[in-house]
């Protein structure tokens, strides 16, 4: 037996690792070329209309500017112990806490409720609906019945400036309304206002959704982030379908925002101005008491001037009586704030300007507890009670607090050591007016008193009127720098952009498609299919007999598939020794593949060279070869085998086609086929036939259904294993795999039949050298024979 390494040249070698074979998927991907572009254009078509159907949104952006407040909690005194907490748990800057105000639901409801978006009114353009605003004709009002409210949408027609039908087919609504009176539904009242002097078509849409449901829908459009990172200017955007309406919310939001903010301001003023009140009113009544005693005390006395020999030691006492005051003025100022500070649930702001001007420090102090007092009121609008960030504030407002307690002891202490200095040095004068009268010390007395509630009443009065002019000059402290504008394009529906997602999809669901069947297919369809199994060499690959015909490799046969047994003849010189008889074996996985197809062409293609050529039809079960070539199966082998005459040649028939091709039919189909084929004369007739044949074809019984194939095994020289494209499953590789590898059978090749030129895995035979080949069928042609 002779073998050449040209033989794997021929067939190319089998490979047991799977590669991705780049060329392969495009070719695959190429003859399905009128599938994607089916899909393309179709797809394309789609995007096309839903790039008209969808509504357009447009881009709606301002710009608010916010003052830099981040270090004003931390400076005032007391503050070190909250200000490292704030470090701790990353207390956001001013910039950071308004953005989420303006993000806020609370926010976003006001908007909503104040503007009634939840009712939107659409104008229909044939199967699109258009949102309108300013041009529409008519404006509505919702009274609600209840809390929860079922998205409905309404069709109104306008039948004229006084009258209008609405719609609702899920709702079993269907009534005649009039403009400016009230139609009561199941859920709201209804007041539908016409417009004077507007134009309007016939058809209206009128959606209604729940407060709840447009807060959301709202609050997704809404943005808003910092313009940059070191700057505290706010970006806000929204989206929308109608610009003018996006305007009109996004600068409602924004009056709405600037106008919390006023009052979140003034909240430190109206504070001050109710503790001030508060203390005027009590100073008050201190002092009419004071001036009432006073006043009696004098009517009693009959006192009417002091002599003038008390004026000088008056005037001297008057100065340190003075100086009493204030200690006694501050003290007091002192004590209140200490009792309300005491007690730590009170959460409103104090005055920092009743204090000293000269204590600046306390002032300092106050105001930081009180822009604390103001942060955690903001910050409760984003967050719960027991958020960290409102938690951290609450110990930053304690330790302020209980640290602003500990220096007004201090400064009290302070206070007190002063007044009794001032006491001290006044009883040198105690004891000089203790001389005089006691109706002129009294008189001091009442005096002294009296300057002191009036001084302190004089200084709340001037606090007050302070207070209020700064409260009526409070701005916000953050200003709009934009306003509100859309961009003169909608920035989707991006045409472009859908066609291209349209093309695109238009590629990859039939390449989705393609890769399923690929991924379910279980028939060998390629080349790959076969070298990804197995290892053993293809010799040879016959396409598609389109004619039907038997025999295609007659004498002046030109066909391409004659050109492809030509070809495997050529093959058989690098796997066979030719100088000798062979005796080549045909099988396969099952009936239906191609053996006695290949083996009657490939055997008159070896007698076109001048060989004696038999054919053994040795498929005893179902026996296909004589009938191929127009011959009974009587008087073949079976009769030989079971008669005592050894002589074959009673049994060789010579066919027409040829006259160095011979047939030994099967004869009757036996019981008992394998026992047959056992027996001795099997091997005496091959012997025979090696003495006047060249070549003995050998057509028997499919290996994967019978072991009639493995009995020949001993007398061939090499077996050709057939597989058919798209027939053969790959599971029935593994049979001749496994026969090759345990060596039951030797020299054994495969040959591919029925392989349709457009399938990928196999080159295209259209380009057979030689003169006078049939051409292959013309694209168009094969297109309308595929349908």
């Amino acid at each position: 037996m002779y073998s050449s390494p040209k033989s794997n040249a021929i067939s190319g070698s089998g490979n047991q690792h799977e590669v991705i074979d780049l060329k392969l998927i495009i070719a695959k991907l190429f003859q399905y070329w009128w599938l994607f572009g089916i899909s393309a254009i179709f797809c394309l078509i789609i995007a096309f209309f839903y790039a008209g159907y969808v509504s357009p949104q447009w881009h709606v952006s301002s710009k608010i500017l916010v003052k830099d407040q981040k270090n004003s909690p931390q400076v005032g005194a007391g503050a070190g112990i909250g200000s490292d907490l704030g470090s701790l748990f990353s207390v956001k800057s001013s910039a950071d806490n308004e953005i989420q105000i303006l993000k806020s639901r609370t926010l976003m409801q006001n908007t909503v409720v104040s503007m009634q978006l939840n009712v939107r009114i659409y104008q229909k353009d044939g199967f699109k609906k258009r949102e309108i605003y300013q041009e529409c004709p008519f404006n509505a009002k919702i009274i609600y019945k209840a809390d929860t409210l079922k998205a409905i949408t309404y069709t109104l027609e306008i039948l004229n400036e006084q009258e209008y039908n609405i719609k609702n087919t899920s709702d079993d609504v269907d009534i005649r309304g009039r403009f400016g009176k009230t139609l009561s539904l199941k859920q709201y009242d209804i007041l539908l206002n016409y417009i004077p002097g507007a134009k309007h078509s016939k058809d209206y849409l009128i959606s209604i959704e729940s407060i709840d449901a447009a807060i959301d829908a709202f609050s997704s459009q809404f943005s808003a982030v910092l313009s940059d990172k070191q700057a505290s200017t706010i970006d806000l955007g929204m989206t929308y379908s109608n610009p003018a309406k996006g305007e009109a919310i996004l600068g409602k939001l924004m009056h709405l925002y600037l106008l919390n903010n006023i009052q979140y301001e003034k909240q430190i003023a109206d504070s001050t101005m109710q503790f001030i009140d508060s203390r005027i009113a009590l100073v008050s009544r201190e002092l009419n008491n004071i001036e009432k005693q006073f006043e009696q005390y004098k009517t009693q006395n009959s006192i009417a001037n002091i002599n003038e020999q008390s004026k000088v030691l008056i005037n001297s006492a008057g100065e340190y009586y003075n100086k009493l005051a204030e200690q006694e003025t501050q003290l007091n100022v002192i004590k209140d704030l200490q009792r309300y500070l005491n007690n730590p649930l009170n959460k409103k702001v104090i005055p920092s300007s009743l204090l000293n001007p000269v204590d600046q420090s306390f002032g300092q102090a106050i105001n930081a507890y009180n822009e604390l007092l103001l942060s955690r009121d903001r910050a409760l609008l984003s967050y719960t009670e027991d958020n960290p960030v409102v938690n951290n504030i609450d110990q930053q407002l304690n330790n302020s607090r209980i640290n602003l307690l500990r220096n007004i002891e201090i400064y009290k202490n302070s206070l007190t050591a002063g007044k009794k200095q001032i006491e001290k040095q006044n009883q040198g004068f105690t004891g000089q007016l203790k001389q005089l009268p006691s109706k002129e010390r009294n008189y001091l007395d009442f005096a002294r008193q009296q300057n002191l509630k009036q001084e302190l009443y004089l200084f709340l009065l001037q606090k007050r009127e302070e207070t209020a002019i700064t409260k009526n000059s409070t701005m916000s402290s953050s200003r709009v720098i934009d306003v509100a504008k859309s961009e003169f394009l909608p920035y989707k529906p991006k045409k472009i952009i859908i066609y291209i997602i349209g093309l695109v999809i238009g590629i990859v669901i039939p390449s989705f498609y393609l890769f399923v069947k690929e991924l379910l297919n279980v028939r060998i369809n390629g080349k790959n299919d076969i070298t990804n199994i197995t290892a053993i060499n293809i010799l040879g690959e016959i396409g598609h007999n389109s004619d039907k015909q038997s025999l295609v490799t007659g004498l002046n046969s030109r066909s391409i598939i004659s050109e492809q047994f030509r070809s495997l003849r050529t093959n058989l010189q690098f796997v066979l020794d030719n100088s000798k008889s062979n005796v080549i074996l045909f099988t396969s996985s099952m009936s239906g593949e191609g053996k006695s197809f290949l083996s009657l062409n490939l055997g008159s293609a070896l007698a076109l060279t001048d060989k004696k050529v038999v054919f053994l039809e040795m498929d005893l079960r179902k026996p296909k070869l004589s009938e191929s070539v127009g011959l009974g199966i009587e008087n073949g082998f079976t009769n030989y085998a079971i008669s005592g005459n050894n002589d074959y040649k009673k049994m060789l028939k010579q066919l027409s086609f040829n006259k160095n091709c011979y047939l030994i039919s099967s004869g009757p189909i036996p019981p008992n086929p394998a026992e047959l084929l056992m027996g001795g004369k099997l091997e005496l007739l091959i012997n025979q036939l090696k003495q006047e044949f060249d070549y003995i074809m050998i057509d028997c019984a499919p290996v994967g259904l019978v072991t009639d194939a493995l009995i020949f095994e001993k007398y061939t020289d090499l077996t050709f294993y057939v597989i058919r494209q798209g027939f053969t499953y790959k599971s029935q590789l593994a049979i001749p795999d496994e026969l090759s590898k345990e060596n039951r059978m030797k020299n054994i090749y495969f040959i591919v039949n029925d392989v349709q030129n457009e399938k990928a895995g196999y080159s295209s035979f259209k380009q057979a050298y030689g003169y006078g080949i049939e051409e292959e069928e013309s694209l168009l042609k094969r297109l309308f024979k595929r349908k």
